[in-house]
C-alpha cells in the first residue's frame, strides 16, 4: 500500500515520479513525456517567445502548470 501524500509530494518534483512510485509505469511515462517536451520547448524557444510577447509562450506555459497539477491530483488518485 503506497501513501497518498508521497505520491503527489513526488508528482510535485516532476510529473510521473508519483505514478512511478505507485506502480503505474505507463501514466508515469505519458506525463514524464509530456513534461519533457514542454520544458525542451521553454528551455529553447521561451526566452525569444517571452520577450516578444508571443502567446504561444503562455499556452506553452499553461501547458505545462496543468500537466503538474493534474500529474499531483492523479498520483494522489490511484495511489491506494
Amino acid at each position: 500500500m503506497k501513501d497518498k501524500k508521497v505520491a503527489a509530494l513526488l508528482s510535485l518534483l516532476f510529473p510521473g515520479v508519483g505514478h512511478l512510485y505507485i506502480g503505474k509505469y505507463a501514466d508515469a511515462g505519458i506525463f514524464i513525456a509530456g513534461a519533457g517536451i514542454l520544458w525542451s520547448a521553454l528551455y529553447l524557444r521561451g526566452y525569444y517567445l517571452m520577450i516578444n510577447a508571443d502567446p504561444r509562450y503562455y499556452l506553452v506555459l499553461g501547458a505545462l502548470i496543468f500537466i503538474y497539477l493534474f500529474s499531483i491530483f492523479d498520483a494522489y488518485r490511484k495511489a491506494k
